[in-house]
């Protein structure tokens, strides 16, 4: 699935020019959202020859999309005198060096802020699950679809709150989003709408039994099975343990979700003789 959904932006072309701050404005729809103290404060302390080289993407209207949107905001602030500085700053930031990107839609406008910030490790999963979504980019957006069918949000620990939303992308983007969709379904009819249903690994760990062994695991035999194993905390601490090997040792994301799969497989095949799918070693 992953070609579908891949980041991947077309040929364009790309200028290295000098750009006036103040003509840039910005869209919320491609990028995260303004922080305006985070600005301001960068504007007080601003020196100009680290600001490093912001990216815009220019739309026919002349507007841009933006990644470096407070350090440009900040050069705002202080050409518009609503931050004190010396006449050297204010002089250095009458234009700023800019990579500019052109002819881009919405979608790679999203990809392009998303790539550069996965660099620089700047941008948050839910900022870049929002972004995605309203710029049209179809892993998120396909994914937002099947939160929105099973009345899900992202962020937050409520009934209706999914945590972990990069778990849930790679369920869409290794698998397609009719798996998510089945997975969510199972983990619901085992455990009702609680926060901990929503465990993104425990539906990861679904999503790969379900995946890898659709002609043997049924949904309804599956959800009956995980609810004998206990609530969804429970589930989940079981996971943990197996993961940590009864916290002997580290785990990561993969870990866990190695320990899902084993955990949702063991599920299944309890007290069964036949019809049994492969329980995985995880610490091969």
């Amino acid at each position: 699935m992953s070609g579908k959904y891949s980041y991947d932006i077309p040929d364009h072309p790309i200028k290295y020019d000098q750009v006036d701050p103040r003509s840039i404005k910005f869209d919320p729809r491609a990028q995260r959202n303004l922080n305006k103290a985070r600005a301001k404060t960068i504007a007080e302390r601003l020196v100009p020859t680290a600001l490093g080289t912001p990216i815009l993407s220019q739309r026919e209207d002349g507007q841009y999309a933006v990644d470096g949107m407070h350090r440009i905001h900040a050069c705002q602030l202080i050409l518009n005198g609503s931050v004190s500085s010396s006449d050297e700053v204010r002089e250095a930031v009458q234009e700023i060096f800019c990579e500019v990107h052109y002819d881009l839609s919405m979608a790679n406008e999203a990809s392009l802020f998303i790539i550069k910030n996965k660099e620089s490790s700047k941008v948050g999963a839910n900022d870049e699950f929002r972004i995605g979504v309203l710029a049209g980019h179809p892993l998120f957006v396909d994914t937002n679809a099947v939160l929105e069918k099973h009345q899900l949000k992202v962020g937050g620990r409520t009934t209706n709150g999914v945590r972990g939303i990069k778990g849930i992308l790679s369920i869409v983007q290794d698998f397609g989003p009719e798996v998510l969709d089945q997975s969510l379904t199972i983990a619901e009819d085992a455990w009702g709408r609680t926060p901990d249903t929503w465990h993104s690994v425990t539906i990861g760990g679904i999503a790969i039994v379900i995946a890898r062994h659709p002609d043997v695991v049924t949904a309804k035999e599956l959800a009956r099975k995980l609810k004998k194993q206990g609530d969804p905390v429970s589930f989940k601490s079981k996971i943990q343990t197996t993961a940590t090997n009864g916290n002997t040792r580290a785990d990561g994301t993969k870990g866990r979700l190695k320990a899902a799969h084993l955990s949702v497989a063991s599920a299944w095949n309890a007290h069964r003789s036949v019809n049994r799918i492969p329980v995985p070693n995880i610490f091969e």
